[in-house]
């Protein structure tokens, strides 16, 4: 195979997944919840270059996802995320992050530098106004959501509740791609990431009260550690988006 001849990625002779922008319908539907996490704790996760922003400031998300660039199909996808900034750049850094399919997976971490694990394949569970979703790798939970929506009609609302929603989640994701180096004492691949996201468009949001447990856990021994204090804000949202080619902001090289 000359080199003109390779795929995209890897497998060189047949790609996991296609080039940039990849697309997230609106059929993707996502508990989404920010809150005040231990200051000390969050602070802990981020990494040079990035610095915290806010007091703890993160969101949880429990989602089921579809994105026709690898799936056609839905599938769950989880996270945490902190609030950081870059010089003057605001973001979300994403500190966990799991996936329940391998191509989501690879793109992911290949890519974006997002640190994707796999998890276990569910769906959100619906009950009247509450909605309940959770991660769970191996059958050991490392994260749920309960959502209950309060909500009213669009026409009782004192503002947009995507007007709100988009205000409390202002930030692009600042996230730090490391690969490591494949040689002895080599050093490592070191790039600040900036992932932008285009045409997100909310189709259907509902506020509402929840809580986050985060999962005791020997693999992820610092994640109960980052169960929130205070919740300051928790939707259902059904979103479609498109999330384009990355832009290097600093490399370690």
């Amino acid at each position: 195979m000359k080199q003109h001849e390779e795929g995209y990625a890897m497998p060189l002779s047949a790609p996991s997944y296609t080039a940039p922008p990849f697309e997230s319908t609106e059929r993707s539907q996502i508990l989404l919840v920010l809150y005040q996490g231990d200051r000390d704790a969050v602070a802990w996760e981020v990494p040079e270059p990035l610095e915290p922003f806010g007091d703890g400031t993160m969101l949880a998300w429990v989602g089921d996802m579809c994105q026709p660039s690898h799936t056609l199909d839905l599938y769950r996808e989880c996270l945490t995320a902190i609030k950081v900034r870059y010089g003057d750049t605001i973001g979300w850094y994403v500190n966990f992050i799991w996936v329940a399919h391998d191509m989501a997976l690879t793109f992911e971490r290949e890519i974006y530098g997002w640190p994707a694990n796999l998890c276990d394949d569910a769906r959100l569970n619906f009950h009247g106004s509450q909605i309940t979703g959770a991660c769970t790798r191996a059958g050991e939970q490392l994260m749920r959501v309960s959502f209950n929506s309060t909500s009213v009609a669009h026409m009782g609302r004192p503002e947009p509740l995507e007007q709100k929603f988009g205000a409390l989640l202002d930030g692009k994701f600042l996230q730090l791609r490391k690969f490591p180096a494949p040689a002895r004492d080599a050093k490592p691949i070191r790039q600040l990431l900036d992932i932008p996201t285009r045409d997100y468009t909310v189709h259907e949001i509902h506020a509402g009260n929840a809580t986050v447990e985060m999962g005791h856990s020997g693999l992820y021994p610092t994640l109960a550690g980052l169960a929130p204090k205070e919740i300051t804000g928790a939707w259902y949202v059904r979103a479609s988006w498109w999330l384009d080619y990355p832009v290097v902001l600093w490399d370690d090289q």
